[in-house]
C-alpha cells in the first residue's frame, strides 16, 4: 500500500494511476456494500419494537433507537456522495499524475502503452459489473449509487478519456517553454 510521498516516487506516476483505476472500481462496491447493509440494519431496528418500564426518557426501543441509531443511520446517504467525490478525486489526481509524468519523455512513450492495456482490463472490468448487476442482490445494492453504475456501465470509455487528458497534460509539461526567463542570445 501506499502510505507516504516516498511510496508514491517509488510507483511513480504511471503506478499511481493504476492504483487509483482499481480503487476506483473496489470504492463504488465498497461504499454500495456498506450502504446495503446500513439500510438492512435499519429495516431490521425499524420493525423490532419492545416496551421499556420505569424510564424518564424513553418509552420502547424505537423510541430509544430514534435518540440514538437512527440518526447514525440516516448518514448512510453520505456514502453516495463519497462515491461520487472520491471518483471526482481520483480522476483529478491521475490527470495531474500524467501533467508530472510529462517531466520525461520516456514516461510519456510508457504512458501510452499503459493507456491501451488500461483500457483493455477496463473492457474486461466493465463486462464483469454487467454481469454483477443482473443479479437482483447486487442490483439492490448499486441501485441508489448512479453516477457509479454509470461510469462503470462505461468504464473503458471513462478509463479511455481519463487517460488520453492525462497524456495531453503530460505532453503540454513537456513541451512547455520557460517565460520571463533570461536567455543567452538575447543578454548583451
Amino acid at each position: 500500500m501506499i502510505d507516504s510521498l516516498d511510496d508514491i516516487k517509488q510507483y511513480g506516476p504511471v503506478g499511481v494511476i493504476l492504483i487509483s483505476i482499481f480503487a476506483i472500481l473496489l470504492s463504488g462496491l465498497f461504499f454500495g456494500v456498506t450502504y446495503y447493509v446500513l439500510g438492512e440494519v435499519d429495516t431490521a431496528f425499524q420493525n423490532t419494537d419492545c416496551v421499556i418500564a420505569d424510564n424518564l426518557y424513553v418509552e420502547s426501543c424505537q423510541d430509544l433507537w430514534d435518540l440514538s441509531i437512527f440518526p447514525f443511520l440516516a448518514l448512510k446517504e453520505l456514502l453516495i456522495w463519497a462515491s461520487f467525490f472520491f471518483i471526482f478525486a481520483l480522476a483529478l489526481g491521475i490527470l495531474v499524475l500524467g501533467y508530472q509524468s510529462g517531466s520525461n519523455p520516456v514516461l510519456l512513450g510508457f504512458l501510452v502503452v499503459i493507456i491501451s492495456v488500461v483500457t483493455y482490463i477496463a473492457i474486461e472490468v466493465s463486462n464483469v459489473y454487467m454481469t454483477l448487476i443482473e443479479n437482483d442482490l447486487f442490483r439492490s445494492m448499486m441501485v441508489d449509487f448512479t453516477v457509479y453504475n454509470k461510469i462503470m456501465l462505461s468504464f473503458p470509455w471513462f478509463i479511455f478519456i481519463i487517460s488520453a487528458f492525462a497524456l495531453i497534460m503530460g505532453i503540454v509539461n513537456w513541451q512547455k517553454t520557460k517565460v520571463n526567463s533570461p536567455r543567452d542570445e538575447l543578454n548583451y
